[in-house]
């Protein structure tokens, strides 16, 4: 399974060398499905007067393509932040909009519908600018939905 996590990377031009080197002793591993562990993963940044000095990152083991999903997310982060380092980062209201896309690319290559369900739910309740976008979505998808039943009627 883990190469099926480094393939993915490695298909949309992400997997970095560099950045999984140093990633070695900051990741500490969790079971996502310990109800508990879930609300522990993430990507944690030592931030000294503006300045990143360190990145640590708490992820699945990678056990089915959920875990894949998970990691593929906090991955997309480190990938943002890891060229910062000793550097000034300025966050945005915008941070997961990059992270969440990848895992959802890789839930849909995967059918893993269940997954992209859930976490569309959970990403409309808790993130603002991400329940407009999907709502836009929702949006354009019924107006389309109503112009084929016109369009079926019609003929």
């Amino acid at each position: 399974m883990e190469e099926k996590y480094i393939n993915f990377l490695k298909k949309y031009d992400l997997y970095r060398e560099d950045i999984f080197e140093y990633m070695k002793d900051k990741t500490k591993y969790i079971d996502y499905r310990l109800d508990e562990s879930k609300r522990f993963y993430g990507v944690f940044t030592n931030i000294e007067n503006g300045i990143i000095k360190d990145i640590r990152v708490m992820v699945p083991y990678i056990v089915d393509d959920t875990s894949i999903s998970i990691r593929i997310h906090e991955y997309i982060h480190v990938l943002k932040l890891y060229d910062y380092l000793n550097k000034e980062y300025v966050f945005t209201d915008y941070e997961d909009l990059l992270p969440v896309f990848y895992e959802l690319v890789y839930a849909k290559e995967n059918n893993n519908y269940d997954y992209i369900n859930e976490r569309i739910d959970e990403l409309k309740d808790n993130f603002n600018y991400l329940k407009v976008v999907l709502d836009l979505f929702d949006q354009n998808k019924e107006n389309n939905n109503k112009k084929l039943i016109k369009n079926k009627k019609r003929k």
